[in-house]
């Protein structure tokens, strides 16, 4: 008897270490657009500020993505505030551009 609680005990708890972690099934399409910008810039940290998406038509959700660079100093002359604009159909994504900085294009 002791050993059939404790098993129903053990079956009754192993589910509650789950991950709050955002996966691509349950993120947003604004969530998406941010790790795209921090996949375009691996080396740098960002912090995710603001996110927003609206619909065109039916087919098209265009999403926005506002971050701030936070291993850059406040006086740098480059960019720390970021923005982008992920435009996704059918939820694949099919545009991508920066609306504010960016990664500064190579010579």
């Amino acid at each position: 008897m002791r050993r059939a609680v404790i098993m129903t005990l053990l079956v009754l708890l192993s589910g509650c270490g789950w991950s709050k972690q955002i996966t691509a099934d349950t993120a947003s399409l604004g969530d998406r657009c941010a790790r795209i910008m921090q996949a375009a810039m691996p080396w740098a940290d960002l912090d995710i500020g603001g996110k927003s998406s609206h619909s065109p038509d039916i087919r098209t959700i265009v999403a926005t993505a506002q971050v701030t660079r936070t291993d850059m100093p406040p006086g740098s002359t480059v960019d720390r505030e970021l923005a982008a604009e992920c435009t996704f159909t059918d939820s694949v994504l099919t545009a991508f551009r920066w609306t504010k900085g960016g990664p500064q294009a190579r010579p």
